[in-house]
Protein backbone atom coordinates (compact mmCIF):
# COMPACT_ATOMS: atom_id res chain seq x y z
CA UNK A 1 0.00 0.00 0.00
CA UNK A 2 1.43 3.36 -0.98
CA UNK A 3 0.31 6.72 0.35
CA UNK A 4 -0.10 9.22 -2.45
CA UNK A 5 0.34 12.86 -1.62
CA UNK A 6 -1.06 14.00 -4.93
CA UNK A 7 -4.63 15.09 -5.61
CA UNK A 8 -7.33 13.56 -3.43
CA UNK A 9 -10.12 12.81 -5.91
CA UNK A 10 -13.26 13.20 -3.81
CA UNK A 11 -16.71 13.83 -5.26
CA UNK A 12 -18.08 15.91 -2.41
CA UNK A 13 -16.20 17.81 0.28
CA UNK A 14 -16.91 17.44 3.98
CA UNK A 15 -18.60 20.67 5.10
CA UNK A 16 -19.07 19.95 8.82
CA UNK A 17 -17.84 21.92 11.80
CA UNK A 18 -15.74 19.14 13.39
CA UNK A 19 -12.07 20.00 12.68
CA UNK A 20 -10.43 16.72 11.70
CA UNK A 21 -6.78 16.75 12.76
CA UNK A 22 -5.39 13.49 11.35
CA UNK A 23 -6.90 13.21 7.87
CA UNK A 24 -4.01 12.70 5.44
CA UNK A 25 -5.28 15.35 3.05
CA UNK A 26 -6.22 18.91 3.91
CA UNK A 27 -9.85 18.26 2.99
CA UNK A 28 -12.02 15.23 3.78
CA UNK A 29 -14.06 13.90 0.89
CA UNK A 30 -17.29 11.95 0.61
CA UNK A 31 -18.26 12.27 4.27
CA UNK A 32 -21.48 13.76 5.63
CA UNK A 33 -21.30 15.85 8.79
CA UNK A 34 -23.70 13.60 10.72
CA UNK A 35 -24.43 9.89 11.01
CA UNK A 36 -22.66 6.73 12.02
CA UNK A 37 -19.84 6.90 9.43
CA UNK A 38 -19.11 10.45 10.58
CA UNK A 39 -19.01 9.20 14.18
CA UNK A 40 -16.55 6.48 13.11
CA UNK A 41 -14.34 9.06 11.35
CA UNK A 42 -14.33 11.26 14.49
CA UNK A 43 -13.45 8.23 16.60
CA UNK A 44 -10.50 7.35 14.34
CA UNK A 45 -9.35 10.97 14.40
CA UNK A 46 -9.11 10.90 18.20
CA UNK A 47 -7.24 7.60 18.60
CA UNK A 48 -3.68 8.14 19.83
CA UNK A 49 -2.53 5.06 17.87
CA UNK A 50 -3.60 6.60 14.53
CA UNK A 51 -0.91 8.66 12.81
CA UNK A 52 -3.23 9.64 9.95
CA UNK A 53 -6.27 8.30 8.14
CA UNK A 54 -8.09 8.84 4.87
CA UNK A 55 -11.66 8.49 3.75
CA UNK A 56 -11.33 5.85 1.05
CA UNK A 57 -12.95 7.04 -2.17
CA UNK A 58 -14.57 4.39 -4.34
CA UNK A 59 -13.54 3.61 -7.89
CA UNK A 60 -10.55 5.92 -8.20
CA UNK A 61 -8.04 3.68 -9.95
CA UNK A 62 -4.88 5.43 -8.75
CA UNK A 63 -6.08 6.46 -5.31
CA UNK A 64 -8.53 3.92 -3.91
CA UNK A 65 -7.75 0.93 -1.74
CA UNK A 66 -9.83 -2.09 -2.71
CA UNK A 67 -10.13 -5.84 -2.30
CA UNK A 68 -11.62 -8.13 -4.93
CA UNK A 69 -14.92 -9.83 -4.05
CA UNK A 70 -16.55 -12.63 -6.05
CA UNK A 71 -18.48 -10.08 -8.13
CA UNK A 72 -16.92 -6.65 -7.73
CA UNK A 73 -14.39 -4.57 -5.85
CA UNK A 74 -14.81 -3.79 -2.15
CA UNK A 75 -13.73 -0.29 -1.09
CA UNK A 76 -13.54 -0.13 2.74
CA UNK A 77 -14.58 3.19 4.29
CA UNK A 78 -11.35 4.21 6.04
CA UNK A 79 -7.65 3.45 5.70
CA UNK A 80 -5.34 4.41 8.58
CA UNK A 81 -1.62 4.46 9.15
CA UNK A 82 -0.85 3.60 12.75
CA UNK A 83 2.06 5.09 14.66
CA UNK A 84 3.72 1.67 14.83
CA UNK A 85 3.77 1.38 11.01
CA UNK A 86 0.82 -0.99 10.61
CA UNK A 87 -2.16 -0.21 8.41
CA UNK A 88 -5.71 -0.37 9.76
CA UNK A 89 -8.62 -0.71 7.36
CA UNK A 90 -12.11 -0.04 8.71
CA UNK A 91 -15.38 -0.91 7.02
CA UNK A 92 -18.27 0.63 8.91
CA UNK A 93 -21.56 -1.27 8.83
CA UNK A 94 -24.72 -0.42 10.69
CA UNK A 95 -25.84 -3.21 12.99
CA UNK A 96 -28.83 -3.93 10.73
CA UNK A 97 -26.47 -4.71 7.80
CA UNK A 98 -23.71 -6.51 9.69
CA UNK A 99 -25.05 -10.04 9.13
CA UNK A 100 -26.16 -9.80 5.49
CA UNK A 101 -24.34 -11.84 2.83
CA UNK A 102 -22.48 -8.83 1.42
CA UNK A 103 -21.09 -7.89 4.84
CA UNK A 104 -20.15 -11.49 5.59
CA UNK A 105 -18.18 -11.73 2.35
CA UNK A 106 -16.42 -8.42 3.02
CA UNK A 107 -15.50 -9.49 6.57
CA UNK A 108 -14.16 -12.81 5.36
CA UNK A 109 -12.13 -11.11 2.64
CA UNK A 110 -10.78 -8.43 4.99
CA UNK A 111 -9.81 -11.01 7.59
CA UNK A 112 -7.99 -13.07 4.95
CA UNK A 113 -6.15 -9.95 3.74
CA UNK A 114 -5.13 -9.23 7.33
CA UNK A 115 -3.96 -12.80 7.91
CA UNK A 116 -1.85 -12.81 4.75
CA UNK A 117 -0.21 -9.49 5.61
CA UNK A 118 2.10 -11.09 8.16
CA UNK A 119 1.05 -8.70 10.91
CA UNK A 120 1.46 -5.46 8.95
CA UNK A 121 -2.24 -4.90 8.25
CA UNK A 122 -5.40 -4.99 10.35
CA UNK A 123 -9.01 -5.19 9.22
CA UNK A 124 -12.08 -4.46 11.31
CA UNK A 125 -15.79 -4.21 10.62
CA UNK A 126 -17.25 -2.98 13.90
CA UNK A 127 -20.77 -4.19 14.55
CA UNK A 128 -22.77 -0.99 14.37
CA UNK A 129 -21.82 1.57 16.98
CA UNK A 130 -19.29 -0.71 18.72
CA UNK A 131 -16.37 1.56 17.86
CA UNK A 132 -14.39 0.30 20.86
CA UNK A 133 -13.88 -2.87 18.80
CA UNK A 134 -11.43 -0.78 16.73
CA UNK A 135 -9.29 -0.18 19.82
CA UNK A 136 -9.46 -3.88 20.62
CA UNK A 137 -8.25 -4.72 17.11
CA UNK A 138 -5.32 -2.32 17.35
CA UNK A 139 -4.25 -3.54 20.79
CA UNK A 140 -5.06 -7.25 20.31
CA UNK A 141 -4.79 -8.03 16.58
CA UNK A 142 -5.58 -11.74 16.81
Amino acid sequence: MKWLNSVYPYNTRYEGSYPFQKHYYKEVGNLKDTGEEFDCAKFLDTLPEVKFWVRNIERRERHSFWLQTTTDRFYPDFVCMLNDGRFLVVEYKGENLWTNDDSKEKRTLGELWEKRSGGTCLFIMPKGKDLEAIVGKICNPI
